[in-house]
């Protein structure tokens, strides 16, 4: 792990697997506005994958326009609560979604990629979960 991915997380990284993408929204938003602050959220989106680690396309399918679907249910619910929200979507070539919420002050690239990396290095290989990560600068999401 790089010394910025250990900057990222001050613990072991542990998830809470929720119910489904509407059990997600709830908590998700509960994080996210402990803070009190504007969040950028950093999505990555599946767009390709490996061929060994690859659902088939439907699957990828399904899986992005869920995560896509989310993200705006998410933006809204934040938006409700007063905090300032806005998104960036990155395509990637995982079969995860990853969606990290970070404050815009720090919404910087290798924080970002950080993040990403960190949650990529879980192994995680269930299908249709959402699993919540608490990484020190803000909650993630990962979605099978």
């Amino acid at each position: 792990m790089s010394s910025m991915s250990q900057q990222v997380v001050q613990r072991d990284l542990k998830f809470n697997e929720l119910g489904n993408l509407t059990d997600a929204v709830e908590p998700f938003s509960r994080l996210v506005s402990r803070s009190g602050r504007s969040v950028r959220l950093h999505c990555s989106v599946p767009m390709w994958c490996p061929s060994d680690t690859c659902y088939d396309l439907h699957d990828l399918h399904d899986l992005r326009s869920r995560s896509l679907l989310f993200i705006h249910d998410l933006l809204e619910s934040l938006r409700s609560n007063g905090i300032s929200a806005s998104y960036r979507l990155a395509p990637s070539n995982s079969s995860l979604c990853f969606i990290c919420a970070l404050p815009t002050e720090l919404s910087v690239p290798k924080l970002r990629t950080a993040a990403v990396e960190i949650l990529q290095n879980a192994k995680i290989n269930a299908r249709e979960k959402v699993l919540l990560a608490d990484l020190e600068h803000g909650p993630a999401l990962i979605i099978s």
